[in-house]
Formats: structure tokens, sequence, C-alpha cells
């Protein structure tokens, strides 16, 4: 009986620690974010790790091929293949194969647009290209820096999750080259709440504008970050309504901020002007449209337009009465291989074809219509020829009714005597 209980518990025992052991190591794992590259001789790359983990080494496989250094720096030194291994402090292993080829090296990824965003829920396809297009190796990879905000899939289909801000990162396959595009996604509850843009300075007590500083703008529902350029000036789009905590950094964001202080956004856009002093934060803001009057209606510049391919257009716009303020407004193409317009109103023609433009204001109140024909040079230069043609018409037509009437009136003054008959 002893001996029988003795080996149920024994078998209880390794069922639990193999269980165990099993979920430990599943907890553990490490990956790189990409477990293949290709680098051109040269050509370095920071290796990045889809979890944070305490690393003990990087290893590379074949060091005359690829060097790495002890913080995932890869270098390609020579044509051929390596095997780069990481190793955490738990004894976890990760890897990732780099080739290292010959020829000439991409130039750039481009990509249709730095900046989207998506309401939870939305999807978006976002384009991009190696250059040059004739390149030998035309893959791309994209990478989200926040999963949980939006995902992205292998052929760069974003999928927004939850309000936030996530930086797609879209690689070529030599992994050296890169773009990236800022998706915010807004809450479903957030929608039909006007979006207004903030625009700011940030000082010393003493007037010293602040360069290179992290302003954080933040709620219970979203934080957005942005940095302050040379002249001390910073900028946040769709801000919807509400109270917002402004929050100061040096260079990144840390637990500790620089300064700190409060913000209340409503319908209209803002300036604010943020005075450091003794590390609080004064925020001294107006709104700027606030006490003009309202816009009651916007004229566009254009109502129909012609371009030809690959030509753009600046798209103005006037607004009704001309004491108001112009508010925000957005663009939209019915047809983007036509023609796209920007967050400017900049219209860029693509292809031959029909498109209409919406410019619509950020409350959805007012709304107007371009279409848009664009045209090949060749059908321009064959429209010229036509109306060359139709104008060589009508002069000799003129012509033709010219001399026509001239003889009828000297026939009449011949007629009445008024003049001799010169056949006489």
């Amino acid at each position: 009986m002893k001996k029988r209980l003795v080996s149920v518990l024994t078998v209880i025992t390794m069922i639990i620690c193999t269980f165990s052991i099993c979920a430990n190591a599943v907890g553990d794992v490490i990956n790189f974010s990409r477990d293949d590259l290709n680098l051109y001789v040269g050509q370095n790359y920071q290796l990045s790790l889809t979890a944070d983990a305490e690393i003990s080494e990087y290893i590379s496989s074949d060091p005359k091929i690829v060097s790495v250094s002890v913080t995932g720096v890869v270098r390609a030194l020579s044509l051929g293949s390596s095997v780069i291994t990481v190793r955490d402090t738990k004894g976890n292993e990760a890897h990732c194969s780099v080739n290292v080829i010959d020829g000439d090296s991409p130039t750039g990824v481009e990509i249709e647009t730095q900046s989207i965003s998506l309401t939870e829920g939305e999807s978006y396809a976002l384009k991009a290209k190696v250059l040059p297009e004739d390149t030998e190796d035309p893959r791309l990879y994209y990478t989200s820096s926040d999963s949980s905000v939006a995902r992205v899939d292998k052929n760069g289909h974003i999928k927004a999750v939850k309000a936030g801000v996530a930086v797609i990162t879209v690689e070529s396959s030599s992994a050296a080259i890169s773009s990236k595009c800022i998706v915010k996604v807004i809450a479903k509850s957030t929608q039909g709440s006007v979006a207004v843009s903030i625009d700011g300075v940030l000082y010393t007590i003493a007037g010293e504008k602040k360069n290179n500083m992290v302003i954080q703008l933040s709620n219970d529902k979203e934080s957005l970050e942005t940095t302050t350029d040379k002249d001390g000036t910073f900028y946040f789009d769709d801000i919807v309504q509400g109270t917002y905590t402004l929050s100061v950094y040096k260079g990144k964001v840390t637990e500790n901020s620089v300064a700190m202080g409060q913000i209340t956004v409503g319908s209209y856009d803002m300036f604010i002007s943020c005075i450091i002093n003794d590390d609080e934060l004064v925020i001294l803001y107006k709104n700027e449209t606030e006490g003009k009057d309202k816009v009651s209606d916007i004229t566009l510049g254009q109502k129909y337009l012609t371009l030809d391919t690959g030509a753009t257009y600046d798209m103005t716009f006037k607004v009704t009465p001309s004491t108001a303020s112009l508010p925000k407004i957005k663009g939209t193409s019915s047809n983007e291989d036509v023609a796209t317009v920007d967050v400017d109103g900049r219209i860029t023609a693509h292809e031959e074809g029909v498109a209409t433009l919406t410019f619509k204001t950020a409350d959805g109140k007012i709304s107007k219509t371009c279409q848009v024909t664009v045209t090949s040079e060749n059908s321009n230069t064959y429209s010229l020829l036509i109306i060359i043609v139709e104008l060589a018409v009508i002069l000799l037509i003129v012509i033709v009714f010219t001399l026509s009437y001239k003889r009828y009136t000297r026939q009449r003054e011949i007629e009445e005597g008024l003049i001799p008959d010169t056949k006489d």
C-alpha cells in the first residue's frame, strides 16, 4: 500500500514539475522582431526583441561576416551568412539569420503617408515600396511599436485596436532602410466631438525658449507626445474636448517630469504659452477663434479642376463672414488612384480619370466638393490642336463673311448710282 501511495505521489509530483517547467518556458520565450534579414556590406542594423528581457550576451556564428555589439548592433563585414544568437540571464535564446549580399543597396522606403488617424475597429492598408523600384529585393517588413493600440500584418494592413498612438515601421528586406508612419487611434466614444489643434511654445521664466523638450498631453483615454523645435514650439493635432495633463520632460519620457500642469480643451483651435517656473508649469492659453464670428460658409478656390498627371494644385478657401477664422478642414478623395489631397489642401494628380474631392470642417457641418479631371500630357496636346483648328475655322468664316458683305454693299452703291460701275 505504501509503495503504491509513494508511486502515485511521485507521478503527481513529476506531472506538476513538468507543467511548471513548461509554463515557465512558455513565459520566458524571447524572440527577435525579425528572424532573418539582408544587409549589404558596410551596413549596420539594431536588432530588437518582441518583449523586454535582461540580456546577457549577443553572439555571431561567424564574426568575420557579421559582427554584433553588446547592445545588439550588427554590422555586415563581408559576403556570406551568419546567425546571431541572443541569450538572456535565464538561459533563453533567440536566433536571427543575417545574410550579407552583393549589389546596389536600396536608397529608401517610400510610404504614402507619415501619419493617419483611425477610430477603434477601423482598418487601413498602408501603401509602401522600396526605392529604387527596380531593386533586386523589393520585400517589405511591417512592425508596430504597440500592438495593443494598432496591429499591422505582413502586407501592411493596419487594424486600430484601442485609443492611443503607435508607430508603424516599414523596413526593406535590407533592414538598414526604413520609414515610419504614426497611427493615432481615437476611441469610439469620442466620435462626434470637435477635434482641435494646439499650437504651443515653451519658455523659461527668463524668456529662454526651450528646445528638444518632450511635451506629453494625456488623460484617462489617451497619451500623446511631441518634441519642441529650436524655437521652443510644439504642435498637437486632432485633440478632442476635455481636460488634459500637460507634462514636460528632458529628451525622453521618464518617471519624473520637469514640470506638469493642466489645460482644458474646448471646441476651438488653441495657442498656449507654457512657462517653467522653478519646475512648475505656468500655462497661459487662449482660444484663437473664440469670441470672433463663427464660420457660416466656405468657398473653394476651384469647383472644377483639370490637371496633368503628376501635377499639383494648392486649394484655397474663403470663409464667410470675412471676419471669421478659417477652421480646420480635412480633404478626402473618392478615387485616390486618380487624385489625392493632403492635410494642407495640396491636390496631387496621379493617373487619368475623374475624382471628387470633399472638404469638410472638423465638426462636419460644412462640406464642399471639387471635381478633379486628370489628363495626360498627350491628351492636353490633342485638346490644344482641336482648339487651334476651331479658331482657324472661325477666322475663315469671319474672312468669308467680311468679303461677301463688302461685295454686297458695293453692288448696292452701284445700283443707286453712288459710285460708277467700273465694269463699263
